[in-house]
């Protein structure tokens, strides 16, 4: 069965109780952690749960059969091994997780000559003779309980405690530990905060941005932090279209006072929340890839010095796809029979491209907007959109509607056998996309103003990304998030603090290379520069990507010298080959 939260969220993260389960499978708490299973891409893990006066074994398995992040739980009563007592059960696990006596007496409000006591009887009871065979059992036999005891530990890969961390990240949802003390660092640690649209439409997207942004916090805290201090990950979940959701999310992070925020396109639906967190000062990373959000800052840069768009607007999508056009026909490329463009679009601001410029642009190079659709941001009525296209029987369809279920569209088109130029403005990039359109993506093109390069940065992160969440990257947020996380490191670390002023100036003032591609933010409007319609040199701009899709794998066309347009296939030829 299918779980919402205690707290009445629509939640993209599918969570399946085991059949006949009890009402303690259904507590927040182990919701929460569920949640952060998914968020962790690990494949299984067990733990042990006190709830009601009693001990539970867990065991969460992730679903394979679902395009949605989906865990399965399963909860059964469970006895402590060997009359271990419910305090020693707490000690084991924070052996396990490398603490030493001082630390764990930090965390459980007692002496560390009472833990060294505990550790004795715990090697006598479990038949071990050192620390490290106590841990080795208690992670073998799953031993490990949750919610560790005194809160997240975040310098362990230990699976239970990733699980944790993730879980405690999204809202806080429960008070880790309430019952036990927490040990006060010495260094105040610095507070990165997420805004994931994770609930609604756009989740799928979310769970990359979440996922890369934790990748570079991960790497920053296994090399010690930034000057001695370790980075809170905070992620808030929020609605992409639920004003209330952000604004929450943002008072949140600013009540714990924030370092720095990150987030993708909620700005550009919610952008009340941009004078919230200039108002509150700290460093604003986001792609909205908005022209307007661009202009904000720069009618007022003392007001929004601290808010930085990290990709290039959306006024490039335009010169990109009019100049893509006029290249595949001069250079012969694509012979289509006419040459009139039918633009879908979502119906909201931040979609909106086919306007009065394109139809400028495309008029200059001998083309044609000859319709524009609208349609829903979500229930889209893909079949009826599909027909209006085939009625018109356009030569080149531009979508830029930007949530993955426009690949029900695609479907619908590769179906009928439209053999027109399909080109997606950045929602090709999201990986449910792609889970959703399978073979009916073949042949279609799409462009990005912040996509990952395929070089050996890339590559790296791929594998890395791979590793531990058992799958590939999308082409954009994964990225893009860890970018900004590293963005905002390099100007701590060079700075040798978190003040706002100086984080600010150190973005805006230095030029740094990333997985999407180069960042410099000092130009008017703090946006990064797009190559090579902005800027001709490469070494400040990150590129205006142009792939298209060949037999299933990805084929750069654009730009030079990253891509080759002399590489695609015109729609006859994939029409031709494809197995529809």
């Amino acid at each position: 069965m299918s779980v919402t939260p205690a707290d009445g969220t629509t939640d993209v993260f599918t969570i399946r109780l085991a059949p006949h389960a009890d009402d303690a499978a259904r507590e927040p708490e182990l919701l929460a952690l569920a949640r952060g299973f998914i968020i962790t891409g690990r494949r299984s893990a067990r733990f042990l749960w006190h709830s009601r006066s009693a001990w539970h074994a867990v065991h969460l398995t992730r679903a394979t059969t679902t395009d949605e992040p989906t865990a399965s739980v399963a909860v059964a009563p469970a006895t402590l091994p060997r009359g271990i007592t419910t305090r020693e059960a707490q000690v084991l696990t924070l052996v396990a997780l490398g603490l030493t006596n001082g630390e764990i007496a930090g965390r459980l409000g007692t002496r560390p000559r009472t833990v060294s006591t505990q550790v004795e009887r715990l090697l006598s009871k479990l038949g071990q003779g050192s620390r490290s065979g106590l841990a080795a059992m208690a992670v073998d036999a799953s031993l490990i309980v949750l919610p560790l005891p005194g809160g997240n530990v975040l310098s362990t890969s230990i699976t239970q405690a990733e699980i944790q961390h993730a879980a405690a990240t999204l809202h806080r949802r429960w008070d880790a530990g309430a019952d036990a003390a927490v040990s006060f660092p010495e260094h105040r640690p610095i507070v990165l905060g997420t805004i994931a649209p994770l609930l609604g439409a756009g989740a799928s997207d979310a769970l990359e941005l979440v996922r890369g942004a934790s990748i570079a916090v991960r790497e920053i805290n296994e090399r010690g932090g930034i000057d001695g201090r370790l980075v809170e990950h905070r992620i808030e979940e929020v609605d992409l279209f639920d004003a209330g959701s952000v604004e929450r999310a943002v008072e949140r992070l600013i009540a714990e006072d924030a370092d720095g925020i990150t987030t993708s396109y909620v700005t550009a639906e919610q952008p009340a929340m941009i004078d919230r967190i200039a108002q509150h000062g700290c460093p604003l990373l986001h792609t909205a890839s908005l022209e307007s959000l661009a202009q904000l800052v720069r009618d007022d840069p003392e007001r929004y010095g601290n808010v930085f768009q990290t990709c290039p607007t959306e006024v490039h999508y335009r010169r990109g796809f009019a100049a893509f056009l006029e290249t595949l026909v001069d250079d012969g490329s694509w012979r289509p029979e006419g040459r009139r463009v039918v633009a879908v679009e979502a119906d909201t601001p931040s979609s909106t491209l086919a306007d009065s410029e394109l139809a400028v642009q495309l008029t200059e190079i001998g083309w044609e907007l000859s319709e524009r659709i609208r349609v829903p941001v979500r229930d889209a009525d893909w079949r009826g959109v599909h027909d209006a296209i085939r009625q018109l029987e356009p030569d080149a369809v531009l979508i830029t509607h930007f949530l993955p279920d426009v690949a029900l569209l695609q479907r619908c088109l590769a179906q009928s056998g439209y053999e027109g130029l399909v080109y997606y403005v950045y929602a090709a990039a999201i990986p449910h996309f792609q889970a959703l359109a399978g073979d009916a993506a073949e042949g279609i093109v799409w462009s990005t103003v912040t996509g990952r390069y395929e070089d050996a940065m890339g590559e790296r992160f791929q594998r890395q990304f791979m590793l531990r969440y058992g799958e590939a990257p999308g082409w954009s947020q994964a990225s893009a998030a860890y970018d900004q996380v590293r963005l905002l490191a390099d100007a701590w670390t060079t700075n040798g603090t978190t003040d706002r002023a100086a984080t600010a100036e150190h973005l805006r003032s230095t030029i740094i290379r990333g997985l999407n591609g180069v960042y410099y933010l000092g130009a008017p409007g703090q946006t990064a520069l797009c190559f090579p319609y902005e800027t001709e040199d490469s070494s400040i701009g990150q590129a205006l990507l142009i792939h298209q899709v060949q037999e299933g794998a990805l084929v750069t066309l654009a730009p030079a010298p990253k891509g080759d347009v002399r590489r695609f296939r015109a729609p006859s030829i994939i029409a031709a080959t494809s197995v529809r």
